[in-house]
């Protein structure tokens, strides 16, 4: 049950952080490429004659960026209350 509500509230959290990301942290970042109108997912770089869309790949990094910024910050939190190493 335990494992259960864990992969309920990593999916919710995965959620949030996705629509944040997408919202509010991917508009101020596509003001810096001129080939993005409101989002990274139309960013397209060309090499040569190859056109590159790298927009979706860098929405995905960066939101996968935000998940491991917050697992490294509250894991060490979570692991004080835990009752297996003698936590609060």
């Amino acid at each position: 049950m335990t494992f259960a509500v864990a992969f309920y509230v990593g999916h919710a959290l995965s959620t949030f952080f996705g629509s944040v990301m997408k919202d509010l942290v991917t508009p101020l970042i596509a003001g810096v490429f001129p080939g993005a109108e409101k989002s990274l997912d139309k960013v397209i770089v060309t090499v040569g004659g190859v056109k590159l869309n790298v927009g979706d790949a860098a929405g995905a990094f960066l939101n996968l960026m935000v998940a491991l910024l917050v697992v490294s910050y509250t894991l060490p939190i979570i692991r004080g209350y835990s009752p297996l190493r003698g936590g609060k």
